[in-house]
């Protein structure tokens, strides 16, 4: 037979699986690990664009993140402040640091 202390634990943990998948029903957006992981950065978000052998920081990080999500691949390459390169690796490369990388990840067309 199943204890009382054991059937309280399980009477409480499915009342808070109810609540949960109650306030799901109802609409609430729980924050996925990217969004946790973005917001917990603290750093500002950094994009450059590299042409050649000349880096050019680039302001506009929509537009950034799009040209990014253009390139033939992106993967993890440290360079200076920035964590991310994207492109193919000839030509035309999108550098972003985490903060930036996360945001890109985040747009609906990523």
């Amino acid at each position: 037979m199943v204890s009382e202390r054991a059937l309280f634990i399980i009477n409480i943990s499915l009342g808070l699986l109810s609540m949960l998948l109650l306030l799901m029903l109802l609409g609430l957006k729980l924050p996925t690990l990217g969004q946790a992981q973005y917001a917990l950065d603290e750093e500002e978000p950094v994009c450059m664009i590299q042409w050649q052998e000349e880096l050019t920081p680039y302001q506009d990080i929509d537009r950034c993140c799009l040209q990014a999500r253009q390139q033939f691949q992106c993967r993890a390459e440290s360079k200076d402040t920035v964590d991310w390169m994207c492109g193919s690796g000839e030509g035309l490369q999108i550098w972003l640091n985490n903060k930036a990388y996360n945001y890109c990840r985040q747009q609906p067309y990523w």
